[in-house]
């Protein structure tokens, strides 16, 4: 194995044993509804998501936001639901806090 540590370690182990760590890469799913919105994982507390809309026509052009653990968000296009689920430690993306320096 390569040299690797932290959470590039765990992909490549998970990697070699034929196992998706998170499975976070390509969620795919139903539909999100506000009753059963569609769950997106994250290692992270916040998200970058694209929504392309439903199936056939109900396509639409890749709509993209942050979502954030916590805050449901609802596509302005097709007003499909969305809610965030942290697979792991948590902690925002660029690994900083929401202090101001």
């Amino acid at each position: 194995m390569t040299i690797a540590t932290g959470h590039e370690r765990e992909e490549l182990e998970a990697f070699l044993t034929g196992r998706e760590l998170l499975d976070i890469n390509f969620p795919v799913g139903p539909f999100g509804t506000k009753e059963a919105p569609a769950v997106i994982k994250s290692y992270y507390e916040k998200r970058i998501v694209g929504c392309p809309g439903g199936e056939g026509e109900d396509e639409h052009d890749v709509v993209w936001f942050w979502l954030e653990k916590g805050k449901p968000h609802e596509c302005p296009v097709c007003s499909q639901h969305f809610v965030l689920e942290v697979v792991g430690p948590g902690g925002p993306p660029d690994g900083h806090g929401d202090d101001d320096h």
